[in-house]
């Protein structure tokens, strides 16, 4: 397998309601049902994305053993954090940017309280701006490492989106 055969399409995430899934699936592993009753949707519905996520390399498939006496083992999701790594930018930014501003719209609606809200577009001396993309990149990981399963702790949204800009000069 090429280089080029691991990556993860970004496009395949370009979906509202994917965004939900591979969030979701970040703090625990489950299974289509408890995706499909957590998000409120189909079974089939819930099946068919998490299949297409896993495809794409943003979710693993996780086994687990079938209690005793009962047939086949539980297929589970969960999210593969080396994705983030492989993720193809080359297609597909522009659909990703759509639903992760639609899905933020849906989350707003459920705010029940805004801890930060920050924007800008400033100019800042490159060592700054390094420091700045760690930080938030520790961040990031913070969050992913500490993300629980549903209805444990405190549900919390976060979108971070670092852009370096063309100078139009």
């Amino acid at each position: 397998m090429s280089s080029e055969d691991e990556l993860v399409p970004l496009r395949a995430l370009a979906n509202p309601l994917r965004m939900r899934i591979v969030s979701l699936l970040t703090g625990a592993s489950m299974s289509a049902t408890e995706v499909a009753d957590e998000l409120g949707i189909a079974h089939a519905s819930a099946s068919y994305h998490l299949r297409r996520l896993a495809e794409a390399g943003f979710l693993r498939q996780v086994d687990e053993p079938p209690p005793p006496g009962k047939g086949r083992p539980r297929v589970r999701y969960r999210y593969d954090p080396s994705s983030a790594e492989r993720i193809d930018r080359s297609d597909g930014r522009q659909l990703l940017h759509q639903a992760m501003s639609d899905d933020l719209a849906r989350r707003l609606t459920e705010t029940e309280r805004q801890r930060m809200s920050m924007d800008a577009e400033v100019w800042l001396p490159r060592p700054v701006w390094e420091e700045i993309v760690g930080l938030v990149g520790q961040a990031v990981a913070l969050l992913h490492d500490g993300a629980g399963a549903p209805h444990e702790g405190v549900k919390v949204s976060m979108t971070a989106l670092l852009l370096e800009l063309r100078d139009e000069r």
